[in-house]
């Protein structure tokens, strides 16, 4: 899109502050992974593996929490339901949504502390891609409405999101 996502501007206020409120509300002690966002006030734990894509920042979530919901910024159409069903009902190392007719949606997840060896061990073969690394995780897919995982990439999806 050409510029910071998390800055973009979500309901009178930044997209990082925005997602990282709504995780707050359901884990207490959130952080955002990365970025330069210390002006949004919103707590931060450093990259462990800075430019690395997204699967370095949750294995540095994981690192820090006992298990970690991840929520992409760029993914403000999650319903917080959605969001506390991930944390709800399954011992499976990682509860990703499959949208019906859809790809998996990796950054909206939870990984549980299982999940770290089988990711880092991923990571250090070269993988980045996350939807490539969880083909090693004991996964519990969950069947979630597509709407709510619409892509954010080109100012015409955000504008679209916005009037959602």
């Amino acid at each position: 899109m050409g510029e910071d996502k998390g800055r973009l501007l979500w309901h009178g206020q930044p997209l990082v502050v925005y997602q990282w409120r709504r995780l707050e509300t359901l884990l207490p002690n959130s952080a955002v992974i990365g970025g330069a966002y210390r002006d949004c006030a919103v707590p931060s734990l450093p990259d462990a593996f800075p430019s690395q894509g997204p699967l370095g920042a949750i294995l540095t979530a994981l690192a820090a929490s006992p298990a970690a919901l991840v929520l992409a910024v760029d993914m403000p159409l999650v319903s917080p339901e959605t969001l506390a069903g991930l944390l709800r009902g399954s011992t499976a190392d990682a509860v990703i949504p499959r949208p019906a007719g859809g790809r998996p949606q990796p950054l909206a997840a939870l990984y549980r502390p299982s999940a770290q060896p089988k990711l880092a061990a991923a990571f250090a073969r070269g993988t980045r891609r996350v939807v490539d690394a969880i083909e090693d995780l004991e996964v519990d897919w969950r069947d979630l409405p597509p709407e709510e995982f619409r892509s954010m990439n080109t100012p015409v999806e955000y504008a679209e999101a916005l009037e959602h």
